[in-house]
């Protein structure tokens, strides 16, 4: 085996492994502080959304495999986090009345998944075959995917603190976002990948601004 090839492996578990660090320490900051108050539903959410449409469109491309490791991976990870985060929920958080993707019981949201993969299954086996679709299934899954950053910004943004939100997130999302977009660059992804990555990284930083911006008044609400 050549140091390339095991410099090429290391970058492709990275890229599989990479994404999720941020989300495990997310869950272990909830489960030591006993509260999701400071993590926005609305990104796992996003992130399990378009993290099934991508292993469809991997199923209609074939592109690196290691992109579709990296959705299951995700999948697996987002499920776990949305499962504590739903039980160390505070009373403010709970819905006047239930809404999209604001239920109470994890349930309701395995069916959703469930209902909304089957869906896609449906599309998949009667449409698989055209191109066009599978393309459409790629734009979707990366445009979805290139918004994760947005709902948290929004939170920290109305709440005016980074209270409870794990910075080793954002420092996960903005190094990977950062590896995983010169990674779509020299590999031979779809554009769809390069795209999402560029958004991401931008949004980042606007986070890694609101990190710095409210840092004092999470501060202050902490004494």
């Amino acid at each position: 085996m050549t140091l390339g090839t095991i410099l090429d492996s290391c970058m492709k578990l990275a890229m599989v492994i990479g994404p999720i660090a941020g989300y495990v320490d997310q869950y272990f900051a909830i489960r030591r502080t006993k509260t999701s108050a400071g993590f926005s539903l609305t990104t796992s959410g996003i992130l399990l959304v378009s993290s099934i449409l991508r292993v469809f469109f991997w199923l209609g491309d074939r592109f690196d495999i290691t992109l579709l490791y990296q959705s299951l991976v995700m999948i697996i990870a987002q499920l776990v986090l949305l499962e504590i985060c739903l039980r160390y929920r505070t009373e403010s958080q709970w819905p006047v009345q239930s809404s999209f993707w604001n239920w109470p019981t994890f349930g309701q949201y395995a069916r959703f998944l469930v209902t909304f993969t089957g869906g896609v299954t449906l599309g998949y086996i009667l449409l698989g075959s055209f191109q066009s679709f599978i393309d459409v299934l790629g734009y979707l899954s990366m445009g979805i995917e290139a918004t994760v950053p947005i709902p948290q910004a929004y939170f920290n943004h109305t709440r005016k603190s980074v209270s409870g939100f794990s910075t080793v997130i954002i420092g996960t999302w903005f190094l990977g976002d950062a590896f995983k977009t010169q990674y779509y660059y020299f590999h031979d992804v779809p554009f769809q990948f390069l795209l999402c990555g560029i958004i991401q990284l931008s949004m980042d930083c606007v986070i890694c601004f609101q990190l710095w911006k409210y840092s004092e008044n999470s501060k202050v609400r902490s004494l």
